[in-house]
């Protein structure tokens, strides 16, 4: 008793710091106010829907979170959301036909047949609606049949027609599709499409029944419309227009129905009947009223979720953009910086400039007042002011922004930058020492690459003449949406490289020698000679990243190869197209990512690699990319897709963070920075409690750490090796066996035997 006593005081004394386990995923969900699309009041919950991403609110406890898989949800991209108000229960739409259905306390009960169906067509859902125990679910290929007691599919109805709706009003079963109304008996099974009566009523719309005869037909506007059946059998379909516009949703409330109108940027109360719409004063939010509740609506929109008329709002902690594209950290502030796309390979539309920051708790908007309208680039920050950045637009030139203010922009009047077809395009690069460079080869025929000095672009206010003009031979290439600029920063050498990443365009390279003079060594390639002498050639390049080593890494269509920069102007410059050994006894390998585009590369605390790609996910390299570590993809990871734009490493610790068409995540890896001693070493979790099964992570180590677990009597029961500044336990012994209660030493020294010795203390509880 005397020795459990003991223990649990010691376990007191540490410090528990709370952090994500070596292996987790993050999804960061996105709120934009003016994505809304759908909110729905339940009797508990209230939940609303923002650019595929759910979030709810505990209207008992006040609590307001994101849904997504780091939770309870089984998928990620919703892309509709429906209640069935008579059981209390909430079913979500996927855009991959998954589907999850919420139940009245909140649960998640996942329905994944239609996603998993092996079909040739399309399996997406375009509607949901509910009758006596059922849900009918409307595809592209049919329509699904749910017992709801169950949550099990009941029947399955296969014609090859996409259904824009499907309902039972009665006895009557009807369906919607781009070219027909359909009505049958509800009770009958229907093999085929042709079983069915037809009636070229309101074709390609969504129904909504009110009573067994009564129900709105939403096209392009909402109608009231009733069904009539004869004393043969034949049914018709009348209706008149209620509202002018598209609703995209439609509610029971207490006394009638709530209509949202997205077109119109209003929202409707009709009566019981369906008639008399009354416009809400929602300012454009998208509203909800609980049938079951007390008449009150809840609306979402920029400012997040708050009851109507009230000022106490309620808005998630997410990333306040649609669509997280390029990323910048700033290690100075420990903040992530991140920006929409603007036209480049991957998008044609232009994105209004938006910027959010993120420092490991809290999202926040950092979008500078009164923002351009013409599209961002990628944020680069002076080396020696992390206050300061500068920024590439698609039509307002280049932003210099200080504290999340613009406080200077350069344009065509007040800078060389030239303007062409309404449209700028700087592209920057800012080096070791400050200068601010930008290339322009769409637009500036005469000086496609400006610099701004260091000490001029300090200055509140630089002159136009302030500016250099450095001349590059070839590089006004007429091309801009793909451009990579790099300046080299890890090397002796201050070296730019640069292409316009077009079909087939050359790689520029220029030094600086640590001077802006208008005429540096230069030389450029239109393809390049490996290490075998074997030509290396590419249809576009998509990224250009220098390691820790100087070393750069340049991600094309066609794969990933390094070289040494400084290596260019040589005379006999050659990459290295990176081999990874089979392994299999043959003595042979295969290129890395060969075939594969690669659009970004990112580089951790031990210059390992992390490489985005258009097609196969991401992965993790070795330091020299021999070997593969990691690949994480779909089936692997919550990725909601193969396709990775950009990757980017916390350089203060182990977050990785990575934009998708589905988002952005955050995975944890196992190596964090290395520190240059050991002042900051800590363990968690710490204690180790007897519910985890987890590893325990150790980290503030310096690079190449040899650490060794003893027992409490001075025992070494096991010896690890960091991983730059961290390293990973699994509370075993070197036999494999679970260690037992008990205080455990850790002793951390350089692995060459040099260095200092540190010890700390890691509780385990069995």
């Amino acid at each position: 008793m005397k020795k459990i006593l003991l223990l649990l005081a010691l376990v007191m004394s540490l410090s528990a710091v709370a952090q994500n386990a070596v292996g987790d995923w993050y999804c960061h969900t996105s709120y934009v106010g003016d994505q809304v699309t759908n909110v729905i009041e339940t009797n508990r919950f209230v939940y609303y829907l923002s650019g595929g991403d759910l979030f709810r609110l505990d209207k008992e406890t006040q609590e307001n979170e994101s849904m997504s898989v780091n939770n309870d949800l089984s998928d990620m991209g919703i892309t509709q959301m429906f209640y069935n108000n008579e059981k209390d229960y909430v079913v979500l739409a996927y855009e991959n036909s998954n589907i999850d259905v919420i139940t009245s306390n909140g649960t998640v009960v996942n329905m994944p047949e239609i996603k998993d169906a092996v079909l040739t067509m399309s399996k997406t859902i375009n509607d949901v609606t509910f009758y006596d125990g059922v849900i009918y679910l409307a595809t592209d290929f049919g329509y699904v049949v749910v017992d709801d007691s169950k949550f099990v599919v009941k029947e399955s109805h296969l014609y090859g027609v996409a259904l824009t709706s499907v309902a039972r009003m009665g006895d009557m079963l009807l369906l919607c599709s781009p070219d027909m109304m359909y009505y049958g008996n509800a009770d009958e099974y229907h093999d085929q499409l042709s079983s069915f009566g037809t009636s070229t009523f309101k074709k390609n719309g969504r129904i909504y029944p009110i009573n067994e005869n009564t129900f709105f037909c939403v096209t392009s506007r909402v109608y009231l419309s009733t069904m009539t059946i004869d004393d043969k059998g034949k049914v018709r379909f009348n209706g008149d227009i209620v509202i002018s516009g598209k609703a995209s949703t439609i509610q029971p409330t207490v006394d009638g129905y709530l209509l949202n109108v997205p077109p119109l940027k209003q929202s409707f109360k009709t009566d019981k009947d369906g008639n008399n719409p009354v416009a809400i004063d929602a300012e454009g939010e998208i509203c909800s009223s609980n049938p079951n509740g007390d008449g009150a609506i809840w609306a979402a929109g920029p400012s997040g979720l708050h009851l109507l008329g009230s000022e106490n709002y309620y808005k998630p902690n997410a990333v306040p953009l649609g669509l997280p594209f390029w990323m910048t950290y700033n290690k100075a502030h420990d903040k992530l910086y991140v920006t929409p796309p603007s036209a480049n390979g991957f998008f044609t539309s232009v994105t209004p400039l938006a910027v959010a920051t993120y420092d490991g708790i809290k999202w926040n908007d950092a979008t500078p007042e009164n923002p351009t309208t013409g599209g961002c680039y990628w944020i680069e920050f002076l080396p020696d002011d992390p206050n300061t950045y500068f920024i590439g637009t698609w039509y307002d030139g280049l932003l210099k922004v200080v504290n999340d203010e613009i406080v200077f922009q350069f344009d065509s009047v007040n800078s060389p930058l030239a303007k062409k077809s309404g449209a700028m395009h700087p592209i920057t690069s800012i080096d070791r020492y400050g200068n601010v460079w930008v290339a322009q080869p769409f637009e500036n025929k005469d000086h496609t690459v400006l610099v701004l000095p260091a000490d001029k672009a300090k200055l509140s206010e630089p002159a136009k003449s302030d500016w250099k003009v450095i001349q590059i031979e070839g590089i006004s290439t007429g091309h801009t949406q793909r451009c990579v600029f790099l300046s080299t920063r890890n090397s002796k050498y201050d070296i730019k490289i640069f292409s316009d990443g077009d079909f087939e365009m050359p790689v520029f390279f220029w030094d600086s020698n640590g001077e802006l003079s208008s005429h540096p060594q230069q030389v450029s390639f239109k393809k390049l000679v490996d290490q075998d002498g074997q030509p290396f050639s590419w249809t576009n390049i998509v990224c250009l990243t220098e390691d820790l080593n100087g070393v750069v890494w340049m991600g094309c269509t066609e794969g990933v190869v390094s070289f040494n920069p400084a290596q260019a102007f040589s005379g006999d410059f050659r990459v290295n197209h990176i081999k990874v050994p089979r392994n299999d006894g043959t003595n042979m390998a295969d290129y890395l990512l060969d075939g594969i585009q690669v659009n970004d590369v990112a580089v951790d605390g031990a210059n390992r690699k992390w490489i985005a790609t258009q097609t196969s996910g991401l992965f993790l390299v070795s330091a020299d990319g021999t070997q593969i570590i990691h690949r994480f993809n779909t089936t692997n990871s919550p990725l909601a897709s193969n396709t990775v734009y950009k990757v980017c490493c916390n350089p203060n610790s182990n977050s990785v963070y990575i934009t998708t068409p589905g988002g952005l995540y955050e995975y944890f890896s196992d190596s964090s920075p290395a520190e240059s001693n050991y002042d900051n070493i800590y363990a968690y979790p710490n204690p180790v409690r007897p519910d985890y099964s987890g590893d325990v992570t150790i980290v503030g180590l310096m690079d190449n750490s040899l650490v060794k677990i003893a027992d409490a009597s001075g025992n070494v029961i096991r010896q690890l090796k960091s991983t730059g500044g961290m390293v990973t336990w699994d509370c075993c012994d070197q036999y494999g066996e679970r260690a037992k209660t008990g205080v455990y030493m850790v002793l951390c020294s350089q692995a060459n035997g040099s260095g200092q010795a540190v010890v700390t203390k890691i509780a385990v509880i069995r």
